[in-house]
């Protein structure tokens, strides 16, 4: 478990995790061959483009108070998205296995975090967070499927 000392910091690597996000979209999008892939891809980064901007936007102080939190769970970023996992050659499959993994890694972390928050407002903010996240999933899921066993 981490001891974090308030909701501020939180959100910072939170931003940064969903930054690193973006950018493994960025590159998943480059490696895919089909183009109706390439546009899914778009999409899903599109929407968490947006998420990114509100996320950046929170005004911390209509969240109440910045109270220590006490812990959240354990995690090591480098395990969030694997490093060099991901190349050209790399099949729709693997690029979407990998989407799908850190899509539910990060719904896990912003569940947990959810989880010990006391404030009922972050607490909120958070579950919000959990919630985009499986949204996000759910999407990966459809295109997995759509693909078939050729993706």
């Amino acid at each position: 478990m981490i001891a974090f000392k308030d909701l501020s910091e939180i959100l910072k690597i939170t931003i940064r995790w969903e930054n690193r996000l973006k950018d493994f979209y960025d590159v998943a999008e480059f490696a895919m061959m089909s183009e109706e892939s390439k546009n899914v891809i778009r999409l899903l980064r599109d929407h968490l483009v947006e998420k990114l901007r509100i996320l950046s936007g929170i005004d911390l102080a209509s969240y109440g108070r910045t109270e220590w939190v006490r812990y959240v769970p354990d995690y090591r970023e480098d395990e969030l998205i694997p490093v060099h996992k991901i190349h050209r050659q790399a099949t729709p499959r693997e690029i979407f296995t990998h989407l799908l993994d850190y899509e539910e890694k990060l719904k896990g972390i912003y569940a947990g975090i959810a989880a010990v928050l006391v404030n009922r407002a972050q607490k909120e903010l958070f579950e919000s967070l959990a919630r985009f996240k499986e949204e996000q999933a759910e999407e990966v899921r459809r295109l997995m499927a759509s693909h078939g066993s050729s993706a």
